[in-house]
């Protein structure tokens, strides 16, 4: 009896936490359900099929990248109690905080729905973006190479970052922190997922990061369908972003520009209609979802708002410098964002 008491708990105790992370989440789950029914909607009126490899990828580096959140889980509540806490009985001390904290099964039920309905986002907004060109050909790029000159003083904004970042160990340290930005990225939506349960600035954070990715990763790149500097002669725009990639490419004869190898496989994937054909500029996904991660920064620590705006600078800067993005990719993603973030705050406290 007292076995089978037990297993009745438990199972109730299941039950009444995904009913209360379902409640939690709803807002985040209703925007991604209209998202992914758009995106059902799109592959219909195009006659695509709709598949996304992203939710299969996604889930398997979770499995990777799990053990070592866990690991930075463990070591952030030891510093803690060793620096803050200072238990008398240390040991027993971190095993109930640890019992707490990661071993909750609010929290670990919440996490789930959470990372699961960011999955279910990513799949949709990789489709979405694959079948951009298909719903409105790339054509602002030459409006956007312009209006970068104009708003910099005739100049293209990837020249005057030469003095700066015009060597090649210099091209390669960016590179290696833009390459950086799905692992950061990828940390900071776990935190959001499985940290305490019902705190609202993570519920923000989660349903301005599926908004971001939605409303400027696919519609925004469909009305404003461009490719970015990389692709502007392989469009017929002509060769003006040529002499930055003779330099990219000069640069990889001494030190790795890893960024050459996968604008090279998606520029055959776009024209061959291969697996991997995502390409977009406008707005930079990149800087809008690190201005996101910024502004949510600022919620768990000062200094963790201020590392991760240094980090979108870096991303906004790189994304330049590497022929990815036109300058005002990354300004439209900052107007976009900042938005979005504030309202997704105001609507979870409208919520709760």
């Amino acid at each position: 009896m007292d076995s089978q008491a037990t297993v009745h708990r438990g199972w109730s105790s299941f039950r009444r936490a995904v009913r209360q992370a379902l409640w939690r989440n709803r807002l985040l789950l209703a925007a991604v359900t209209v998202h992914f029914a758009a995106a059902h909607v799109i592959a219909r009126s195009l006659g695509q099929p709709f598949t996304s490899g992203a939710m299969d990828i996604i889930v398997t580096v979770a499995q990777i990248f799990l053990p070592f959140f866990l690991i930075a889980v463990v070591v952030a509540r030891f510093l803690h109690m060793a620096i803050r806490v200072r238990p008398e009985k240390p040991v027993q001390w971190l095993l109930r905080d640890l019992r707490a904290t990661v071993l909750d099964m609010d929290r670990i039920v919440n996490g789930i729905v959470a990372f699961g309905a960011v999955a279910v986002m990513a799949g949709a907004f990789t489709f979405v973006k694959d079948q951009i060109p298909l719903i409105v050909p790339f054509s602002w790029d030459p409006a956007f190479a312009a209006l970068d000159r104009t708003l910099h003083g005739g100049h293209d904004p990837w020249r005057l970052l030469l003095p700066v970042l015009g060597t090649p160990l210099r091209t390669t340290a960016v590179n290696a922190v833009y390459n950086a930005w799905f692992f950061v990225m990828f940390f900071v939506v776990l935190v959001a997922c499985f940290g305490k349960p019902g705190r609202r600035d993570h519920t923000a954070f989660l349903l301005a990061f599926v908004l971001t990715w939605a409303i400027a990763g696919n519609l925004l790149a469909i009305l404003l369908s461009s490719a970015g500097p990389v692709y502007y002669a392989a469009l017929g725009y002509g060769d003006h972003f040529q002499p930055q990639m003779d330099m990219l490419h000069d640069f990889a004869r001494t030190s790795p520009v890893w960024a050459l190898d996968v604008q090279r496989m998606l520029l055959e994937g776009y024209q061959s209609d291969g697996p991997v054909r995502g390409i977009s500029a406008m707005p930079s996904l990149h800087v809008a979802s690190s201005v996101i991660m910024a502004l949510y920064g600022f919620s768990l620590g000062r200094w963790v708002g201020w590392l991760l705006t240094a980090f979108a600078a870096c991303i906004l800067i790189g994304s330049v410098h590497l022929a990815w993005h036109y300058a005002v990719d990354g300004y439209l993603a900052i107007l976009v964002a900042a938005p979005i973030w504030y309202a997704s705050r105001w609507l979870v406290r409208r919520m709760r």
